[in-house]
C-alpha cells in the first residue's frame, strides 16, 4: 500500500505515533514512539529485549496511530504486520538518525561521545507492511474569531 504524501510530510516533521502490540491473547500494550518510513513501509526502532520485542515475535500484528504535529486532530490509523526485524548495527545507526531529527543530537549522548562509550543497549528496527490505512486528516480547528 502506498504511503500518502501528507503522511510522509508529517513523519518528516517529527510526528509521534501510538503503537499497540499484543501482550497476550487478552491484553494489548501501547507505547508512544518515534516513527520513520522506508519506501512504502513504516519503520519502528526499539531497544532489543523490551517487552514489545517479545510481543511482536509472538504476534506480528501491529496497530499505529500517527499524529500530524501541526494539527493534532489529524491522524492516520494503520493496521499492519511486522514483516522483518532488522537487528544488526544498522538499527543503531538508524536510531541516531531519528534522534538527530527529533532532538537535534545523537541518541542518548552528546555529539562527541561514541555509541560504545555511552554504553547504550543495541537496537532493532521493525519493517511494517501496511494492510489498512485510515486517514483522519481534518482541517485545523479555527482559533481566531471570524
Amino acid at each position: 500500500m502506498q504511503l500518502p504524501d501528507e503522511l510522509k510530510v508529517a513523519i518528516n516533521k517529527n510526528a509521534f505515533c501510538a503503537m499497540a502490540t499484543h501482550l497476550n491473547t487478552n491484553e494489548i500494550q501501547n507505547h508512544l514512539m518515534w516513527i520513520d518510513y522506508l519506501g512504502e513501509n513504516l519503520i519502528i526502532n526499539t531497544e532489543k529485549g523490551r517487552q514489545k520485542t517479545f510481543n511482536i515475535r509472538s504476534d506480528n500484528n501491529i496497530s499505529l496511530v500517527i499524529f500530524e504535529p501541526d494539527a493534532m486532530y489529524s491522524s492516520w490509523e494503520i493496521r499492519g504486520e511486522v514483516q522483518e526485524v532488522i537487528d544488526d548495527s544498522s538499527a543503531n545507526t538508524h536510531i541516531d538518525k531519528l534522534s538527530n531529527r527529533y532532538t537535534g543530537h545523537p541518541y542518548n549522548r552528546a555529539h562527541d561521545i561514541s555509541w560504545k562509550d555511552a554504553h547504550i543497549k543495541d537496537r532493532e528496527m521493525w519493517k511494517i507492511k501496511i494492510n489498512k490505512l485510515i486517514s483522519m486528516v481534518r482541517p485545523q480547528a479555527k482559533s481566531d474569531p471570524e
